[in-house]
């Protein structure tokens, strides 16, 4: 029986017959006796030649795009072929048809509503299909970078009752006779399982219903969101440096592929330590240009990546004004009017990091709860942290499909993730 092999490792059966299984995904006809074909199976893609004598060639010919198959073949190394590689077939047989509407379903100049109408079938072309694939290769660097620094993943819940970053940009769901939220961050439930596990993090979906319409912002959205104790705010910038250049290095090292599909060519592993610059630092720098931003109001998406851009490189933003920042966010020692907050920006997308300092006093976070008008019932569990060991501690969260969106260098978010949600877009 024939080695059923996966596409991307037919460079290790050259000369051998193989079978594999996939998809037509391009289809060409050379006169009535012989077919090219460009077959995937989710792996990668291979060009596959049959001739009129091989079983199942009739089947195939009449096949539309799409259709499912099995091919037998021999692989050969082949120069010509897109793919490096090619499987003289010997066998064909066609699992289940594809029907002859796939040619009208997606064109050339499709909107983008059709596009995201059609998401399910843009998601086989082969740049989407790669997306999806280093989106695997992404969340594999973050946790070796995470076991490398001795931190524990758990899962957290995704339903709550405590906001993390306000109230108005909560989802409700009814919960029997409650209301509970789509949780906005994992943040607060990290720093509860800090004691227990010590530095801890997670990997877990985020809601927030924000009406903003940019390509950089999902209503639904995956979060790396780790949590460090014993910490100050030095060291959380650090480790946050270290965790972005951790993922370009190892981007640069076996994704190399997917990069020049995407056409990356300028990508490199960033410079330690990160440039810095403070909010009000940042002010001045605006007000040079001849942009006004009032002092203390936050800096918008296309100032921010105005700012990184200038530089071409990674930024640091720190020392925000409190009042920009939530009731955890913990106060400069030696200016209260200041959050020990940062943003990390990078270029092309502006913030793919947002994190902290927390604050580790029980009265203090008890008074901003106060300040807020929470329900101190709604965060007990959270804020016993602060009565029962309270260490100083410090995270942040990393938006994955802004990092994907960055690292690959497209256009907009939401050819950065799988399904995207957006105020009008709830299909598929």
């Amino acid at each position: 029986m024939e080695k059923i092999v996966r596409i991307s490792n037919i460079q290790d059966h050259i000369g051998e017959t193989v079978q594999i299984h996939g998809w037509i995904h391009l289809k060409r006809e050379h006169g009535k006796h012989m077919l090219f074909l460009v077959v995937r199976d989710g792996t990668g893609f291979i060009q596959v030649v049959l001739r009129d004598d091989v079983k199942g060639y009739d089947e195939v010919f009449k096949s539309y795009r799409e259709a499912s198959l099995i091919i037998t073949g021999t692989v050969s190394k082949d120069e010509r072929s897109p793919y490096g590689y090619e499987i003289r077939a010997e066998s064909a047989k066609v699992v289940s048809p594809s029907q002859p509407t796939i040619e009208e379903e997606i064109q050339p100049d499709s909107s983008v509503d059709i596009l995201l109408d059609k998401r399910h079938l843009v998601i086989r072309g082969e740049k989407a299909s790669a997306m999806l694939r280093y989106t695997d290769k992404l969340l594999r660097y973050i946790r070796e970078f995470c076991v490398e620094r001795g931190l524990t993943e758990v899962i957290p819940p995704i339903l709550t009752k405590a906001a993390c970053e306000g109230g108005a940009t909560l989802f409700p769901v009814k919960y029997f006779d409650d209301t509970a939220y789509l949780t906005q961050s994992s943040q607060l439930y990290m720093e509860a399982v800090l004691p227990a596990v010590g530095d801890v993090y997670c990997i877990q979906k985020s809601f927030r219903m924000e009406r903003h319409r940019t390509r950089r912002h999902l209503l639904e959205y995956y979060h790396f969101e780790p949590e460090l104790g014993f910490i100050d705010f030095e060291d959380l910038i650090r480790f946050a440096e270290d965790n972005i250049i951790y993922i370009v290095k190892r981007t640069l090292e076996d994704d190399y592929k997917i990069l020049e599909l995407f056409e990356v060519h300028d990508l490199e592993v960033p410079r330690s330590s990160f440039k810095r610059m403070t909010y009000a630092e940042a002010i001045e720098f605006f007000n040079s240009k001849g942009i006004d931003i009032d002092p203390g109001m936050d800096i918008e998406e296309s100032k921010e990546r105005m700012l990184v851009d200038h530089f071409g490189e990674p930024v640091f933003l720190i020392e925000f004004p409190a009042k920009q920042k939530a009731f955890y966010f913990k106060r400069k020692e030696s200016d209260d009017r200041l959050a020990l907050a940062m943003d990390l920006l990078v270029p092309t997308v502006g913030e793919i990091i947002g994190g902290g300092m927390r604050e580790d006093d029980y009265d203090t976070i008890i008074k901003r709860l106060n300040e807020i008008g929470a329900n101190l019932e709604d965060y007990r569990w959270y804020t016993d942290f602060r009565k029962y060991g309270t260490v100083p501690h410090g995270g942040y969260g990393l938006g994955i499909e802004r990092t994907v969106e960055w690292i690959l260098r497209l256009e907009h978010i939401r050819d950065a993730t799988l399904f995207p949600r957006f105020i009008n877009r709830l299909l598929p």
